[in-house]
């Protein structure tokens, strides 16, 4: 009777790590090992053990788009987790029936694919047909002009890919959340700011810490964003990884710049969890 349990968790363990040879290791052991051929200008590569592809990291460009990349994906992780918190606590103190209707409105923005929101804010931020032509209207915008590209029509596509996602990651936690405290600091007199920055951001702390690095990792690796809405002077490294990589035909370089990516990410978060262990000593 106790050997089926043990056998059937073994076959889910087995098949987990089998997926995650398949779909990771796997590809990044290839990736690691392309990053150091030399590139080939009538093919992909040449099979030949060199480190000059690690060593352009190093040139002024890479190095200062490797800064912008981390700064661009914190930047938009802090803005969307500092979205998504209120609208969690806000939307678990609805009625059940607007909870409802919020969770498959936000499940619903999720189906839609990174295209097309990006043609959408596209759209909305351009000269012709966006918010610039309505504020035209309104009287509030003299001369208006296209909205993007730019860095904060990037920086607002990625806070619009990553809130819904974020908002549905805190709100279960919050929708079960003890209320009890919050309800004392209320009848104390405690204004209602004070409840929510002294009260439930404390509490929540754990949780905030995680899905900011969460969404600083997913959004390192966003593409369509930055290339859409954002100027050649404000694209990651994602967008430059995938123009040497295929735009010139230069696929060691591409996975040399993906690997140190891969590291200075593990660094990053590395340090991150760190420190908030020693906040928590």
């Amino acid at each position: 009777m106790t050997a089926r349990p043990a056998y059937g968790a073994f076959c889910i363990g087995l098949f987990a790590f089998s997926a995650l040879a398949v779909f990771f290791v796997v590809p990044l052991f290839f990736m690691v090992v392309v990053s150091f051929y030399k590139p080939d200008p009538m093919g992909f590569y040449k099979v030949t053990f060199v480190w000059e592809n690690y060593q352009k990291f190093f040139a002024s460009f890479y190095y200062k788009v490797s800064l912008r990349s981390l700064y661009s994906s914190a930047l938009g992780a802090v803005l969307v987790v500092a979205l998504a918190f209120p609208t969690a606590i806000a939307v678990s103190n609805l009625s059940r029936k607007w909870q409802l209707f919020w969770v498959i409105l936000l499940l619903s923005l999720m189906c839609l694919s990174e295209v097309i929101i990006g043609f959408a804010w596209l759209i909305i931020l351009s000269e012709s047909a966006g918010i610039p032509r309505l504020l035209e209207f309104l009287g509030l915008w003299t001369n208006p002009r296209s909205l993007s590209p730019s860095f904060w029509a990037m920086m607002i596509g990625l806070v619009f890919l990553g809130f819904s996602v974020v908002t549905l990651m805190i709100y279960p936690q919050a929708a079960k959340r003890d209320r009890s405290i919050e309800e004392a600091a209320v009848t104390l007199g405690t204004p209602p700011s004070r409840v929510f920055t002294k009260v439930l951001v404390p509490s929540f702390r754990p949780t905030l810490i995680s899905v900011t690095l969460t969404m600083f990792v997913y959004l390192l690796g966003v593409f369509v964003m930055p290339t859409m809405l954002g100027r050649p002077k404000d694209w990651t490294m994602t967008v430059i990884i995938s123009d040497k990589a295929l735009g010139d035909a230069n696929l060691p370089l591409g996975a040399a710049l993906a690997v140190v990516m891969l590291v200075v990410t593990a660094i990053t978060l590395a340090v991150a969890l760190l420190a908030e262990r020693h906040g928590q000593r």
